[in-house]
């Protein structure tokens, strides 16, 4: 008996299998302290999300929204500046208005040293779950649903997939479903994950080095320094809205996830 499965069962299984897959990842460093597990199963990942893309579409990362092209380091010029002003504009207002204080600042060549690593590892954990959590949900609701709603649904998968962080009190979880609306923006408009990419790299690069490698600490006052990036974030919604639409006019109509 020759059993057909359609693409719409294939995303699901493939969601299921890859969810899978990234936490595993996340137990190996979160629990386990353990780079080695982390960097082996964010690599069977991707090797994984190759495989189930040839599986639906015989198109492998490209079917997920990650074709490989020339115009990769034209969405990195795009996507690195979005990061930084994401998370850079918040934390000098923490700063400046007392929500958060620098308690020791190594120097220069400690902050590359503790920082590197980090920033190296980031990058695939990043794109892994900018791919589950945007690229597969994109790719299942495209034709299915309008934007605003993929928008939504994409956030709130976002939101949930923090399964380890959702008991942390609703600023935190303010913030992180306000982060999952910003990061599919560009996704609506290019069509693919590197601009997002990009910006969440360079975002988790900076807070970490403005967080780990210098070490802060916040004062206790009416507004946490998650309260103000919330706000942040909401500000910076509609102007990333309108960035990647202009800019999305300059790209010959994008690399279209086909």
């Amino acid at each position: 008996m020759n059993l057909k499965i359609n693409v719409t069962t294939k995303i699901i299984i493939s969601l299921i299998i890859l969810f899978f897959f990234y936490h595993l990842a996340e137990f190996m460093i979160l629990f386990k302290n353990n780079p080695l597990g982390f960097f082996i199963f964010q690599l069977l990942f991707f090797i994984v999300a190759h495989l189930l893309g040839n599986w639906s579409n015989k198109t492998g990362l490209s079917f997920w929204g990650l074709p490989f092209s020339k115009k990769i380091f034209k969405y990195f010029l795009i996507g690195m500046p979005l990061g930084i002003i994401l998370y850079a504009i918040p934390f000098f207002l923490s700063l400046v208005f007392g929500i958060e204080f620098i308690r020791n600042t190594p120097n220069f060549n400690a902050i590359i040293e503790t920082s590197l690593p980090f920033i190296f590892g980031v990058i695939f954990s990043s794109f892994s779950e900018d791919l589950l959590t945007r690229g597969i949900v994109f790719r299942f609701l495209k034709d299915k649903l309008k934007n605003i709603w993929i928008v939504l649904i994409s956030s709130l998968f976002f939101l949930l997939n923090h399964i380890y962080r959702l008991t942390e009190g609703y600023d935190t979880l303010l913030y992180i479903f306000l982060l999952g609306i910003i990061l599919i923006i560009p996704v609506i408009f290019t069509k693919n994950l590197w601009v997002t990419g990009f910006m969440h790299w360079t975002g988790n690069s900076f807070f970490f080095v403005t967080h780990s490698a210098i070490q802060t600490d916040s004062n206790s006052s009416f507004i946490t320094p998650n309260i103000l990036f919330a706000f942040w974030i909401m500000l910076y919604i509609p102007l990333v809205w309108l960035i990647c639409k202009k800019l999305n006019r300059f790209f010959e109509k994008g690399i279209i996830l086909e």
